[in-house]
């Protein structure tokens, strides 16, 4: 008999699998854990989507993972000192120790009071815009419309970084360069596209091989070699994208009630002219965390496994890497076509399917994450035998508690 959730060969009279738990009857199904933790049958086939996406991009089943123990710190009191102390990391002298990185799950929280103030500044911008009639406050406010997810997401990977080893002012510049290059190796690759027969979705080919040619191109170098530092860096690119890319719509959507309601002020705004601009930034907004700045992060992340410490060369981009890369690739193109983004307007099948698509990318992600955990643990273990090779076993590496 072979397991349904980890496909390991089991024996036929066995009730769970002895490796991974998973109930293989109906009766033990009653009684499994998964079942009580999750639910119902449903629980049974999202762990069987969840092992073969697993097995098709070689990260392993999640190990201790919980995002109710993950995100458990995000509303607890810091004081002002401890959130100005969390970003001084990632210089020679603000980088801890390897011995000293925690190789449990991290437990992000700074990420959020990142959304909550830029999406305060946001809704100032509105306020003030309506309230005053006023168009100088429009390109602050489609600013920070197209930063405000993007960047928190980003802020995200940022804590999930337990490294510690990349300064926030290296986001920044990869922000900025990493998405208006993405911008204009895609641009080239629409210019050149072979993929017109597929209409919207070609957008998933051209734009994820886009951002992973400025992958390539901008993170070349060999001093950050952890898979969470590839995730990262890929993320502030996706971050750099998803916010410019933005920031195209929502001008379209400003020239767009312009073109309908004319060009004077006082017209526009007194027929709510606002709304052209909000509806198309709150629309993106809140499908960010799903789109590119964790495509681009499954992407990098995907490189920095094959690329390690070495200079990049083509060749590294093995078949592990080709799967794994397929997988923001195909989403992307599911997302742009019909079945996600409907004919004229979406409905819950076309939101039940973009969310879909979120899950799996962040499940891809987090299995991504973990390897990036065990790659430190192991780290940590190489430097302990140089040290004292009496001190460390041969015993797997696997995720300590936080």
């Amino acid at each position: 008999m072979i397991c349904p959730s980890c496909h390991t060969d089991v024996q036929e009279e066995n009730a769970f699998c002895g490796k991974c738990g998973a109930a293989l009857t109906a009766t033990a199904a009653a009684h499994s854990p998964y079942l009580r933790n999750y639910g119902a049958a449903a629980s049974g086939v999202l762990l069987n989507i969840g092992a073969r996406l697993s097995a098709f991009t070689s990260t392993g089943k999640l190990e201790g993972f919980s995002l109710r123990e993950m995100f458990s710190e995000t509303f607890r009191h810091r004081a002002p000192e401890e959130i100005e102390n969390y970003l001084l990391v990632g210089t020679n002298r603000t980088t801890p120790n390897i011995l000293d990185v925690s190789t449990g799950w991290p437990k992000p929280w700074f990420f959020a009071r990142v959304f909550f103030f830029v999406a305060v500044v946001y809704a100032l911008f509105l306020g003030s815009m309506v309230f005053f009639t006023n168009p100088k406050f429009i390109p602050g406010f489609i600013f920070m419309g197209s930063l405000a997810v993007p960047l928190a997401v980003l802020v995200l990977f940022f804590e999930l970084n337990t490294p510690r080893n990349v300064s926030f002012y290296s986001l920044m510049t990869l922000i900025a360069m990493g998405g208006v290059l993405s911008l204009i190796t895609s641009s080239i690759g629409y210019q050149y596209s072979m993929f017109d027969w597929l209409g919207m979705p070609q957008a998933g080919i051209i734009e994820e091989v886009g951002k992973l040619a400025a992958v390539i191109i901008i993170c070349r170098q060999t001093k950050h070699k952890y898979i969470l530092n590839g995730m990262l860096f890929g993320a502030a690119i996706g971050a750099g994208f998803a916010a410019f890319e933005t920031a195209g719509y929502a001008q379209d959507a400003l020239l767009n009630g312009l073109a309908q309601v004319g060009f004077n002020t006082q017209t526009f705004f007194g027929a709510g002219g606002s709304n052209y601009l909000h509806d198309q930034l709150f629309a993106r907004a809140w499908l960010a965390p799903f789109g590119h700045v964790v495509w681009t992060a499954i992407t990098a992340g995907a490189v920095w496994r094959v690329k390690k410490d070495r200079p990049f060369n083509i060749h590294m981009l093995n078949g592990t890497f080709w799967k794994t890369f397929l997988v923001p690739m195909v989403c992307h193109m599911i997302w742009d076509s019909p079945a996600a983004m409907g004919a004229a307007n979406p409905n819950l099948f076309n939101y039940a399917v973009t969310l879909a698509l979120g899950a799996v990318s962040w499940y891809v992600a987090f299995g991504l994450v973990q390897e990036g955990l065990k790659q430190v643990a192991e780290e940590q273990v190489r430097v302990l035998k140089e040290q004292d090779p009496l001190a460390v076993t041969a015993t797997p590496v696997g995720i300590a508690s936080s």
